[in-house]
């Protein structure tokens, strides 16, 4: 209060009047008020429900005891101005600390917006989110002025003074470091995992595999701003940061799993500035999983030909964009065994588009020039053996839609004295979600009866054809567990076809032959011991007692943990090893097919069996597998055998390899390593298809023998096969081969372009709608069963009639 006083004239008297003075610290209480209390609460409240720094910079909340934390400055700030309202402030302990926790917490998100501040202004104009930079450092301010405010008026009542401040900072850092331990913990292992010294690579590796958070590994696999909340992550990101390909790879090696095997960590607000941005839009990897993207309709319809084992099947998806901007839809499927894609469609406005098939890089440079031009393109090329890689941009955003089709020629497994077999293809990869909802509807038909396992259950189609129908949820068609069974008759040994690609003149001849196998000498077995294969131990050792003893045997496991047990030895001695490795998270296998290689090709004919997981990244070079296989040819085969189903980039880059023959899963995992060993006991014979290329003049055309066109297409498959095996010599004409019949091979790719424009500036020619195969429709069966009676019945009535008109 101030002494000052007026006087006032009352008659004789004069009173004196005292009025209210100013508080010297309104201000101060007002700026403390406003930016230690109000401005913090209200920044908290709104990054907790906007997330829009996490979204834009680095997450300031990353779990509930950071917000906890956080809350304790405007908390603080506001017990002081209670104080300083007090005609006495009392000396208390916990005010002190607790405010001077707070100083601390602010100073060190101040700290981590500090690159920020000075464009705070403009921010806040132009992206309303300005005031979130200028919140720590407005509230420090604020809460050092209030200190300065209680020390000030302690002073001045002759109290205890406050505890030093440094303390409380301290107290707040150990706190942030404390909750952050999780976190620190997986940036300094993803650190050390990352580096070029193995003894660190394996000492990260171990650390990660032991504490470390497989969320935040994830986080550090998408290409989002490098700050980090946590003090130490702070220091590491600003020496040498891990990029998200180092991350990924480490990723793997830590959980087994490729990192998009799970949706990218879920950011909740309500901006959109960097959810849907895709990083690997136009490339040739699946990349990351894109939140707002996924397959809303899938169907696969087919036509089986028993009498020529064959099955032409059409895959037809519809892809969602729900997110803001243009997508790229992008995934890996397995083939069935033997099949290759003979047909690819778009729809652009309602209208079918069909592919034009060329090289492979010429139909990879049309697509991504379309990418970038933000038109309609479709691209479908091989990624492996029995794989192909589907891309196609852009999916229209806000709800909008994209529908493709892939026609895919199959070959049936031929399997002795039992029905063929037709799997159905599935995905390995891909960028998009599939919802718990979404079903595959699978519909086949055919001219004799069908057996299909699980939901799949037979109907008569008019009176000579029979289907075969169900809905498959996308976990049972991954898993390959999904199989159709067609009867063939055995005594039906030689079918024909004309030749779709050759033209009149010509056909194609597919003989059913009894030949014996010709099993290995040497096979080098390699067992990955990524931790997925963990349960997998015990069967894989208990089928190597089947193995024929004739064979010479190596093991080679693939494992980062050095081991003794590798080189030759007996089946007993490597179930016993195989069963004392130890799994763990995702190995480098390339080390250990590079040996089992160069300890096959020693005693020719060879075989390196590959039992292995996903293999979503390439932990090393695949050059040492590629020169022994050139400069070696024809000396090794490698069988790869998958134990769990996923992506394979090794087997990608050996694409153009012909020695790698994957092995077809049929049953349990050990009945099927049964199989393949019996197959290769000595004196045992097998059924072989083989197709060849006549002159029509010397074919007998029985019409009860003719098939499809698709007998040539697979005739044409295996000649590019076979002319590949013979390396750069035979490439150019694989590829004229490849193109001639419209197949998607190691060395021609199939796109749909939206105009001509685009496919005169590729060099390309769509094919023509009546070239292409197709599935005939129910009432198209019906037709032909229909004109088939009535076939029979004429003919019938011309025989009856003979007798009559000889009379």
């Amino acid at each position: 209060m101030s002494g000052e006083a007026d006087r006032a004239s009352n008659g004789d008297r004069e009173t004196l009047v005292r009025l209210p003075a100013r508080d010297p610290y309104l201000a101060s209480r007002g700026f403390i008020l406003l930016a230690g209390v109000i401005l913090p609460a209200l920044t908290l409240a709104f990054e907790a429900y906007t997330q829009a720094s996490a979204e834009s910079f680095f997450d300031p909340i990353p779990s509930l005891p950071h917000g906890l934390l956080i809350a304790l400055v405007p908390l603080a700030n506001a017990w002081v101005l209670v104080e300083l309202a007090q005609p006495c402030v009392r000396a208390s302990a916990a005010l002190a600390w607790l405010q001077s926790v707070a100083m601390g917490i602010a100073a060190f998100y101040a700290l981590l917006y500090l690159p920020l501040t000075p464009f705070a202004p403009f921010m806040a104009l132009y992206f309303g989110i300005g005031l979130l930079p200028l919140a720590p450092l407005l509230s420090l301010l604020a809460a050092w002025r209030g200190r300065v405010l209680l020390k000030r008026r302690l002073s001045d009542q002759g109290s205890a003074r406050l505890p030093a401040a440094w303390r409380g900072w301290v107290l707040a850092m150990l706190a942030l470091i404390v909750i952050d331990l999780p976190f620190t913990l997986t940036r300094l292992g993803a650190q050390m995992a990352a580096s070029a010294q193995p003894e660190t690579r394996q000492a990260g590796l171990r650390w990660l595999r032991a504490v470390g958070n497989e969320e935040m590994l994830r986080h550090l696999c998408y290409a989002r701003s490098g700050l980090s909340a946590d003090p130490i992550g702070l220091l590491l990101i600003l020496g040498d940061p891990v990029s998200p390909i180092e991350a990924r790879k480490v990723y793997y090696q830590v959980t087994g799993q490729a990192f998009n095997d799970l949706p990218e960590p879920a950011i909740r607000g309500l901006r959109d500035w960097q959810r849907g941005f895709d990083r690997d839009i136009g490339g040739r990897v699946v990349g990351s999983r894109l939140t707002g993207v996924s397959l809303t309709a899938s169907r696969i319809d087919g036509s089986v030909d028993a009498k020529a084992s064959l099955t032409y099947l059409e895959w037809t998806m519809v892809l969602q964009n729900d997110t803001a901007r243009q997508q790229e839809g992008r995934a890996q499927i397995a083939l069935p065994p033997g099949a290759v894609v003979s047909r690819l469609t778009l729809w652009i406005d309602g209208e079918e588009r069909e592919a034009a098939f060329g090289t492979r890089a010429q139909t990879r440079q049309a697509y991504e020039k379309v990418v970038r031009r933000r038109q309609d393109p479709v691209l479908v090329t091989t990624a492996g053996q029995d794989r192909v890689m589907l891309q196609l941009f852009p999916i229209p955003p806000n709800a909008g839609e994209m529908k493709v089709r892939l026609g895919i020629t199959v070959p049936l497994l031929i399997r002795d004295g039992q029905p063929a077999r037709l799997q159905l293809p599935a995905f390995r990869e891909r960028n998009f979600d599939i919802g718990p909802k979404l079903f595959h509807s699978v519909w086949l038909e055919a001219d004799s009866p069908l057996t299909g396992t699980g939901p799949l259950r037979p109907e008569r189609v008019a009176e000579t054809g029979y289907a075969l129908r169900g809905e498959i949820d996308n976990e049972m068609l991954g898993s390959r567990t999904t199989w159709i069974d067609v009867p063939r008759n055995p005594l039906l040994r030689t079918v024909w076809s004309d030749d779709v690609g050759a033209g009149p003149g010509r056909v194609i001849v597919q003989r059913y032959q009894e030949q014996p196998v010709q099993p290995p000498r040497r096979l080098a077995l390699v067992v990955d011991a990524s931790g997925s294969l963990a349960p997998a131990a015990r069967e894989i050792a208990a089928a190597l007692a089947r193995l024929p003893g004739a064979l010479e045997l190596g093991f080679f496991p693939a494992t980062d943990i050095a081991s003794t047990a590798s080189g030759a030895m007996t089946a007993e001695q490597a179930a016993k090893a195989l069963q004392g490795l130890e799994f763990a998270g995702g190995q480098n296998n390339l080390e250990a097919l590079a040996r089992a290689w160069d300890w096959a090709a020693a005693g020719s004919p060879a075989a390196v069996l590959w039992l292995h997981g996903p293999q979503p990244v390439l932990l090393g070079s695949v050059e040492p597998l590629l020169q022994y296989a050139e400069r070696r040819p024809g000396r090794v085969r490698l069988y790869p055998f998958e134990v769990i189903p996923g992506p394979n980039r090794v087997l990608e880059a050996l694409d153009l390899l012909p020695a790698v023959r994957p092995v077809y899963r049929n049953d349990g995992l050990q009945a099927d390593l049964e199989r393949l060993f019996a197959r290769w006991t000595p004196g045992t014979t097998e059924t072989l298809v083989h197709r060849e290329q006549r002159a029509s003049a010397g074919v007998v055309h029985d019409p009860a023998t003719k098939t499809s066109g698709h007998l040539a297409r697979l005739w044409a498959a295996d000649q590019i096969g076979r002319l590949l095996e013979q390396g750069e010599s035979g490439r150019q004409a694989a590829t004229d081969l490849a193109l001639r019949y419209h197949l998607v091979t190691p060395v021609s790719g199939a796109v749909v372009l939206e105009t001509s424009q685009q496919y005169d500036e590729a060099g390309l020619r769509p094919v023509e709608k009546g070239s292409v195969p197709t599935i005939p429709e129910p009432e198209e069966w019906m037709l032909i069963a229909t004109v088939l009676l009535l076939l029979a019945w004429l003919l019938l009535r011309r025989r009856q009639a003979r007798p009559t008109r000889r009379a």
